[in-house]
């Protein structure tokens, strides 16, 4: 039998597409031995481990914008443009979440922080409810826009600087079969503009190794897609992404976030019978 993971792309709100991936899987009682998520990617990971159903959708898509965790309506009350409190302490009490569900899945997990003072990401996991929270807020710590987040004696910013599609990681831990849910359009990459490195200089000048890991983004990206695409052609992976446009990291129409949700259920409904066939 084949050891399974499923890798989970980043991308802010581009992350409910991915929650329409999670979903379906979810229906179709598909659960993979390993689950690594980055940023958003990590929220999802929340949920599929912890077999919420729709948990995503409910926090992604919000009818009030004062009651959403991101937007300048929330702003006015939280004086924040990105309120991941409110998604990991607010949403999880609100809509129930089943932490207990969560930490009994036999699935194994990890969430891709990057580390500011080494200028590695890292694959964190913990089996206290508190912490695995602290290393969520840390995964979707969105450079510029929300701050670092501290733990233990270091600072951590969203996974997807320094490895957005941690691939190469489920193959080092000897994982053979790997569904890879992006959020982007094929040919569509990921890297950083000059006006944002500017920024980026200024923010976190004191951290010299991670802004040359960090502006070194765009090639990286590019070679983790190249593996993915490698490795579904060779039958060890498959690829679900959009193949309409992709909402905007923090886009706020919802009838474009519902959109991109079923888009995400749909195509994964494509592959069910071939994921299945790597669990016989």
């Amino acid at each position: 039998m084949y050891k399974t993971a499923l890798v989970l792309e980043g991308g802010g709100l581009r992350g409910i597409f991915t929650a329409g991936v999670v979903d379906c899987l979810l229906d179709n009682k598909i659960f993979f031995d390993y689950v690594i998520g980055v940023s958003a990617g990590a929220c999802n990971m929340f949920a599929y481990i912890g077999e919420q159903k729709r948990y995503i959708k409910k926090c992604m898509i919000q009818k009030n914008p004062f009651e959403s965790f991101y937007g300048v309506p929330q702003a006015i009350e939280s004086h924040r443009l990105v309120d991941l409190d409110k998604v990991f302490d607010e949403y999880t009490e609100s809509y129930g979440f089943d932490f207990d569900r969560f930490i009994s899945s036999r699935t194994k997990w990890e969430m891709v922080v990057s580390n500011m003072r080494t200028g590695q990401a890292e694959y964190l996991h913990s089996d206290d409810i508190e912490r695995a929270k602290l290393i969520g807020k840390a995964s979707c710590s969105l450079p510029i826009i929300t701050p670092p987040v501290k733990i233990d004696d270091d600072m951590y910013l969203d996974g997807g600087i320094l490895d957005s599609i941690p691939v190469q990681r489920a193959l080092d831990l000897g994982y053979d079969r790997i569904l890879v849910v992006l959020t982007r359009k094929k040919g569509n990459f990921s890297s950083l503009k000059e006006a944002t490195k500017l920024i980026f200089s200024r923010l976190y000048a004191d951290y010299p190794t991670f802004l040359e890991k960090a502006f070194q983004r765009g090639v990286k990206y590019r070679e983790e897609v190249a593996l993915c695409e490698k490795l579904e052609a060779e039958d060890k992976a498959i690829i679900i992404r959009p193949t309409m446009q992709e909402v905007g990291r923090l886009e706020s129409d919802e009838d474009a976030l519902s959109m991109s949700y079923y888009h995400g259920y749909t195509k994964t409904k494509e592959y069910i019978a071939q994921l299945k066939q790597w669990f016989v």
